[in-house]
């Protein structure tokens, strides 16, 4: 883990399945202790799992909320950064069309209803979790990110401009396919 920043993930992460399972107080401080910051995201984005007859916990978008709300309470009680994030899959909300194209084509059932997962603004944000305390709010939607994104070291992968990319081996690897090619054509010689 050195070098990294670990989140507590979305509804498919090990922490807000326990919470989701109604697991014990000391199972779900032991695994949020494991994480650097403890995520939520809007409740519509796992409308899914109301929808669900895997999840017999969550039947109504309070079922949701109150997901988000255990989670914030850990995040208080362990001193770790509650961190709201979009889970963005898209940029505009209209954009859900392509989503549910993609979908539909692996074979999803539910394909045309999507959930919100549009890259939102602060204030849209900040709405998506009006049932917060609006200090808690603003620190999970603001603040918190900016801490985690301060946090980070500067990095650029690419240099700026062109460049031409060095594969070891690639000039004989050509070579030797356009020899293959011109022998299979043209005969040894």
């Amino acid at each position: 883990r050195d070098g990294l920043i670990v989140g507590s993930a979305c509804e498919a992460g090990e922490l807000y399945g326990a919470v989701e399972r109604g697991e014990s107080d000391e199972n779900l401080e032991r695994i949020a202790a494991d994480y650097d910051y403890l995520e939520i995201q809007p409740f519509h984005n796992n409308d899914f799992l109301v929808r669900s007859k895997d999840f017999p916990n969550i039947n109504s978008d309070e079922d949701l909320i109150n997901i988000n709300r255990r989670v914030a309470e850990l995040a208080q009680k362990l001193g770790k950064p509650l961190v709201a994030t979009c889970d963005a899959h898209f940029l505009n909300a209209e954009d859900s069309i392509y989503r549910a194209i993609l979908m539909h084509g692996k074979g999803f059932e539910d394909a045309e209803i999507q959930p919100p997962l549009y890259l939102r603004t602060t204030e849209e944000m900040l709405r998506e979790f009006d049932y917060l305390d609006s200090d808690l709010a603003y620190r999970a939607v603001v603040t918190n990110p900016r801490l985690i994104a301060d946090s980070i070291e500067e990095l650029q992968p690419i240099p700026d401009g062109l460049y031409s990319p060095e594969i070891p081996g690639a000039d004989d690897e050509i070579k030797n396919m356009a020899y293959t090619k011109a022998r299979k054509m043209y005969g040894e010689n």
